[in-house]
């Protein structure tokens, strides 16, 4: 009995002494926090230096060092290693991590000559720090940063694209009785970063392929059904890979420290056909596959249609295709823009090929959701821009008590943009994945 208490204990020490370090999710909120919002664990996204395991007893998924990976599946906490996995964990245990970037002080200003409110240590006082923020040669999507002082520690992010090669200046408010105990950090490796461009790159890849297939099927006559089946096949690659994209999206941008019930994500989408779009169908051809069904007049069919747009954009079109015995929803690969078309396919069941026609989904909503978040996502980023550089102008010279006004007013509004930004990319990216 003293042995199985002692290796819960030991387990149990062993995760915590892996997971919780200052650096373990740069990048990427924690596996739990990304389970409540609703990612299987097959689906959580591990920070590059960590490696995910799946408990065996549970099935909750754990990103844990690759150290602490090998020893939890020796004692039987998760399966045992593939051939994949420990190449993972070698390729892992080899690679440096060193920062993509450097943070540089730049100014320390008081916020308040009062204790700070929560604070029990006399003299406590908040101070806004303002520093330079830089990438080396790796591009970092969202910095994170982490701040300490002699009175508190925090984890940041920043909100806004580092370029490689470039800086840009930011703050942060922090508690502390010495102002020059205050200093940060960049967490990020640019791992997260890479492999977010690498899925973009294949994503434009596919999405040419597409369209390139397409071009293929004759407007008049049967289409080729090797072509069909190619973009069937292409277009599920698509969709797994533009939700692997938008799950990694959605999990770097979750403001740190927040919880999943204080983030008002959409659950569902719900809603009228768009105005202004219509859909016709192209052609209805017999597939050479048939469906799986006892009824002998039963028959699966190909379905090319087109959807159009008019005066305005439509930014994730999708369509009903609807018979006698079936629907399903299709989703196109790209925006329609104002007064064109895109060509779509589908395969249904139907008893009368007849009965096949294309309709204007209710989910369109959603385009007009995800435009509306897209151009406050714009806004706020310009707006914070534009902060950032008013900081930088004012804390280049050397500041008299205005100046240290302003410039404390300037900070206050880049924590409120910044987390308005960061809250707002999380709902664009739940809402693209419920589409």
């Amino acid at each position: 009995m003293k042995s199985i208490s002692f290796l819960v204990l030991f387990l149990g020490f062993i995760l915590v002494s892996s997971t919780f370090t200052t650096s373990s999710f740069a990048d990427v909120i924690s596996p739990r926090m990304q389970m409540k919002l609703d990612f299987t664990p097959d689906q959580v996204v591990c920070s590059e230096n960590l490696v995910k395991l799946i408990k065996k007893t549970t099935g909750d998924a754990s990103c844990v060092k690759p150290k602490t990976a090998e020893r939890l599946s020796e004692l039987g906490w998760s399966n045992p290693l593939s051939e994949k996995k420990i190449e993972e964990i070698s390729a892992k245990k080899a690679k440096k991590g060193e920062p993509a970037g450097t943070i540089e002080k730049i100014a320390t200003l008081k916020q308040s000559t009062k204790v700070i409110k929560g604070s029990t240590a006399t003299g406590v006082t908040g101070y806004a720090f303002v520093f330079d923020a830089c990438a080396d040669s790796k591009t970092v999507r969202n910095p994170e940063i982490f701040v300490t002082s002699d009175s508190e520690t925090k984890s940041v992010k920043l909100g806004s694209m580092l370029k490689a090669n470039s800086c840009y200046t930011s703050s942060v408010i922090i508690k502390a009785a010495d102002p020059n105990s205050i200093s940060a950090t960049l967490l990020n490796k640019g791992g997260i970063s890479e492999k977010i461009s690498s899925l973009e790159t294949q994503i434009t890849d596919l999405k040419e392929r597409i369209t390139a297939a397409k071009q293929k099927i004759p407007r008049d006559g049967e289409p080729s059904p090797e072509n069909l089946s190619n973009i069937s096949t292409l277009k599920k690659e698509l969709k797994s890979l533009q939700d692997q994209l938008r799950r990694y999206l959605m999990v770097l941008y979750v403001p740190p420290n927040t919880k999943a019930t204080e983030l008002d994500l959409p659950k569902s989408i719900t809603g009228q056909p768009l105005e202004g779009m219509s859909t016709n169908l192209i052609s209805v051809t017999e597939a050479v596959a048939k469906p799986d069904s006892s009824n002998p007049d039963l028959k699966r069919y190909d379905v090319v249609f087109e959807a159009c747009t008019g005066k305005d954009t439509v930014r994730i079109p999708v369509i009903d295709i609807v018979s006698d015995s079936a629907s399903t929803t299709v989703k196109l690969i790209d925006r329609i823009v104002p007064n064109s078309c895109q060509v779509g396919i589908a395969k249904i069941n139907a008893l009368d090929s007849e009965s096949i026609e294309p309709k204007i989904s209710t989910h369109s909503k959603a385009s007009s959701e995800v435009e509306k978040l897209e151009k406050k996502i714009d806004k706020l980023q310009t707006d914070l821009s534009e902060q950032r550089k008013s900081l930088n102008q004012l804390t280049s010279k050397k500041l008299d008590s205005t100046g240290e006004e302003q410039a404390t007013e300037i900070v206050q509004n880049i924590e409120k943009l910044r987390l308005d930004l960061l809250e707002n990319r999380t709902k664009l990216y739940k809402l693209l994945l419920l589409v």
